[in-house]
């Protein structure tokens, strides 16, 4: 019996790469399948051996990794896996679109659908995206969506990472899925009652995510913030930021826990697919104060684990820091709304999962089997 696991791209540490890692473990025996694979971010976690990627992977300056939009579908709606009795993929947009055999299994892990072809108005928003780029979105946005919904017909079975996401999938791609969580290393996280003063945000750098928002907010109250992470928007946000902002661009990850060990809370100011960041920053006890739209709706319990908030405004964001001030949150309580969503319960949900569905057991780890 064989097994395999389909991803996007390896470039940038993010929510959907913990994913993988943990299904890596969860399907020890399993060959990894993507475009990029950046080996010196993720080798200690996926042996490179297991790793097949697309021979442009050497020849191209994988940073720029979004100037290949138009190759992916191709590249994986080709990608033929017939061979293997189990296939997992893990899609923000083209892993889904694998070949695989009907006699065998196909499971997707959707963390969204692709979204700048659904939600291009809001991709774009509060992005420095040029002209030619924003016309090339608009005509793209519509093919897009067309491959979009025909290749979400090929799994088997789809797996939301949220309700959110779930939602997304029934009304775009007229189709159910089963909601599994994303695996959060809650004991990784050490419960913390250190508090520096400062604001955290740490994502990738694209418009949707409203970082602009915070940068105005500490703009407006002299609150310190610190923004952690890369991406298109980052000198957009610099040059717009005060004194009282800081970027520290890609950190590592110890480096990232004492952030969060040390913040007054965390801000999720854009719409979340899930957000594992701002969980982790509950791990550590820390308050969140995030928009009441998305996965972190799903996450923050209002007035226990942080606050959330409604108008997605500079307004309306200073207003929930006004409104954390004045609670006094038990981070005991805060850590324990953050277990919920341990990576032992992705474990054991994904791992019953594929035994529900028939997979041999001999490819699912014996910890994990249920």
């Amino acid at each position: 019996m064989e097994a395999a696991i389909v991803h996007d791209y390896f470039v940038q540490d993010g929510g959907a790469e913990k994913v993988v890692v943990e299904l890596a473990r969860l399907l020890p025996s399993a060959r990894v399948f993507t475009t990029f694979f950046d080996a010196q971010r993720f080798g200690d976690r996926i042996d490179p051996a297991r790793v097949h990627a697309w021979r442009l992977s050497g020849h191209f300056d994988e940073r720029r990794f979004r100037a290949l939009l138009p190759l992916y579908p191709a590249y994986f709606a080709a990608l033929d896996l017939r061979g293997y009795d189990l296939v997992v993929s893990s899609s923000s947009a083209f892993a889904k679109a694998i070949r695989t055999s009907r006699r065998h299994m196909h499971v997707a892990y959707i963390h969204a659908p692709m979204r700048f072809a659904w939600q291009f108005r809001e991709y774009q928003e509060a992005s420095t995206l040029m002209g030619p780029a924003r016309l090339a979105g608009s005509l793209l946005s519509g093919p897009l969506r067309t491959w979009d919904r025909r290749t979400a017909r090929r799994p088997d079975l789809l797996v939301a990472n949220s309700r959110t996401v779930r939602d997304r999938i029934r009304r775009w791609w007229g189709r159910d899925a089963e909601v599994i969580y994303p695996p959060v290393d809650t004991s990784e996280m050490p419960l913390s009652r250190g508090n520096d003063g400062y604001l955290l945000i740490a994502a990738r750098l694209l418009g949707y995510r409203r970082v602009d928002l915070a940068v105005d907010a500490a703009n407006a109250t002299g609150r310190r913030l610190i923004v952690v992470g890369d991406g298109p928007e980052r000198h957009a946000l610099e040059r717009r930021a005060g004194p009282s902002v800081t970027f520290e661009g890609f950190v590592p990850r110890a480096r990232l826990i004492e952030l969060f060990a040390r913040c007054a809370a965390y801000l999720v100011p854009g719409e979340e697919d899930f957000g594992i960041a701002a969980v982790e920053a509950m791990a550590c006890g820390k308050p969140v104060v995030a928009l009441n739209r998305g996965g972190t709706a799903e996450t923050v319990v209002d007035g226990v684990s942080g606050v959330l908030f409604d108008e997605q405004s500079v307004g309306g964001l200073c207003a929930a820091l006004e409104r954390l001030d004045g609670l006094d949150l038990d981070p005991l309580a805060v850590r324990a709304n953050a277990e919920r969503f341990d990576r032992s319960a992705f474990r054991a949900a994904f791992g019953d999962l594929l035994l529900r569905i028939g997979a041999d057991r001999s490819l699912v780890a014996p910890d994990s089997r249920v």
